[in-house]
């Protein structure tokens, strides 16, 4: 009996479904030990059966083969779950299967049925031979059991990591239309938002009643906080698919901008705030985005903070790193569990954002080859963003 053998195309059927394991490596050595040409696994996924691995002990590789002469002999001489043994068709107890035998070339054959933990079949072992094969058949019945027991393990583990791989791809293909909705939703969103902002400040300037003035200071507070929700999330759809921004040509007066950002919190959070600003220079970065990154962590001070402590925010030139840094107090049932803070989507304790700020801060600081690190002292924590300044 000869199998279709294409040795150009070695172990590149079994490479792509990721077979070439420990099955195989059982299969060639069983192949070696025994001495017969061919060794095959088979696996049953459901009522199909697939070759999962053949080996040919006379080249010494594993080979493709296209041969339903295995499936022949299997049906007609395989019932049951009792291993069988030929050593020589002319010595075979059943007539019948030594003439099926002889009718393909074989003399000798040896078929072994793999089980499951229940006892169920899964796979299926042989091997087989143009020649009679003198083999240590009380040593077989000893390595067999072992051999199927590792080769059913192994079964279980791919399929087991399939499954794994398959609810990865459902996660992955969620997670994708979750963000392009959001980016939608926000796109969308955002230039409403941005007249009922406008609109609500030229009313608030024009206004001469009171209570109207109030009433248009609170739709502008409101609309800004919308406003923070949305630029949230056109930053984080920008992370997520890749789209970068412009080149780091700009030189930004960091000091300027914060102090900026920190007149637009005085108007709207009545917090004590200590400042200490040092920068002697300039600093390459993207003006839009390190404003936000400032914004994100200052606002997160303020909701997440003590509310009658102060927030300490700093700014300095250390090693040829731009650092910033926000820190404020927190109480005991409010300290975060650090590692999961700049996933996107995790909210703190009593957080009526989207989760999104601080995963948007850390991609801001690593587009410029920065980062953002966390110090917890006592119930003190503080957010330290650096990006290199050279």
């Amino acid at each position: 009996m000869t199998f279709q053998n294409k040795t150009n195309q070695r172990n590149k059927k079994y490479t792509d479904i990721g077979e070439i394991n420990s099955s195989q490596r059982i299969l060639e050595t069983m192949c070696n030990h025994i001495q017969m040409r061919y060794g095959l696994i088979r696996k049953k996924k459901g009522n199909k059966w697939e070759n999962c691995c053949v080996y040919d002990y006379q080249s010494q590789q594993i080979i493709v083969q296209d041969s339903d002469i295995y499936v022949k002999i299997y049906q007609e001489i395989r019932k049951g779950l009792e291993p069988i043994y030929i050593d020589n068709i002319d010595r075979c107890a059943k007539q019948q299967w030594g003439e099926l035998l002889q009718e393909f070339g074989l003399k000798s054959y040896i078929s072994y049925p793999i089980l499951n933990k229940n006892k169920n079949i899964v796979g299926h072992l042989s091997f087989m031979n143009d020649k009679p094969v003198e083999f240590d058949r009380p040593k077989l019945e000893t390595l067999f059991p072992f051999c199927g027991d590792l080769i059913a393990i192994n079964f279980s583990d791919k399929n087991e990591t399939q499954h794994l791989k398959n609810m990865l791809e459902q996660e992955r293909i969620y997670s994708k239309n979750r963000d392009l909705i959001l980016f939608s939703l926000a796109h969308d969103l955002n230039n409403p938002i941005s007249i009922i902002k406008l609109l609500s400040q030229y009313l608030e300037q024009n206004l001469e009643n009171g209570t109207q003035k109030i009433l248009a200071k609170k739709i502008e507070n409101t609309s800004s906080r919308m406003k923070g929700v949305i630029d949230d999330i056109l930053d984080f759809s920008n992370t997520r698919f890749g789209r970068e921004v412009e080149s780091l040509t700009e030189l930004v007066s960091m000091e300027q901008l914060i102090q900026q950002i920190l007149s637009e919190f005085e108007v709207i959070h009545d917090r004590t705030v200590l400042t200490n600003l040092r920068l002697p220079l300039n600093v390459h970065s993207d003006k839009n985005k390190m404003g936000r990154a400032f914004v994100n962590l200052i606002s997160n001070a303020i909701k997440h903070g003590a509310p009658h402590k102060e927030i300490e925010i700093s700014a300095f030139i250390e090693k040829d790193n731009f650092i910033f840094s926000v820190t404020n107090h927190l109480s005991t049932s409010h300290l975060p569990n650090t590692p999961d803070l700049f996933k996107p989507f995790v909210r703190g304790l009593g957080s009526k954002g989207l989760g999104l700020g601080l995963y948007v801060t850390k991609e801001i600081a690593k587009f410029h080859k920065g980062d953002v690190e966390i110090v917890r002292e006592d119930t003190k924590i503080t957010f330290k963003l650096w990006i290199p300044i050279k």
